[in-house]
């Protein structure tokens, strides 16, 4: 009886483990692309694995919003999402314009025009913390 006790709580705690594992969260990469009169997103790459969900995390709650900047490319470097896909979910999601000087700034949308669009910069060592992210 203490055995199957022992087993049931152990069932339990993975059970729970599992619920709250980032592994239900998936970063999902891209390519900005414009191809005539067509633009959007070709997805390459998804990573599923919880630190690099938690670093990313952490980078975008230190991220600082600004103006948007004069002298962008039209196209964007690189784009991620962070979603959930069993709540149909995407939480975070960013184009990503690398700069010279070695900072990054991101948008939550391309270069359209948006009202809504906002801009955000990130210091040298937290793009590189992005890009480690991104080649993973």
């Amino acid at each position: 009886m203490k055995h199957s006790k022992g087993l049931i709580a152990i069932a339990v705690l993975a059970i729970t483990l599992a619920g709250c594992s980032s592994n239900d969260e998936v970063i999902r990469i891209g390519t900005p692309f414009q191809e005539d009169e067509t633009s959007g997103v070709k997805f390459h790459t998804d990573i599923t694995a919880a630190e690099s969900i938690t670093d990313l995390r952490d980078i975008m709650n230190t991220e600082k919003e600004v103006e948007q900047p004069a002298d962008l490319s039209s196209l964007a470097d690189n784009f991620f999402t962070l979603d959930i896909p069993e709540e149909g979910v995407s939480e975070i999601s960013r184009y990503v314009w690398y700069q010279e000087d070695g900072s990054t700034i991101l948008s939550n949308d391309d270069l359209a025009g948006n009202e809504d669009q906002n801009f955000f910069i990130l210091t040298a060592d937290q793009t590189e913390e992005l890009k480690h992210i991104l080649a993973e």
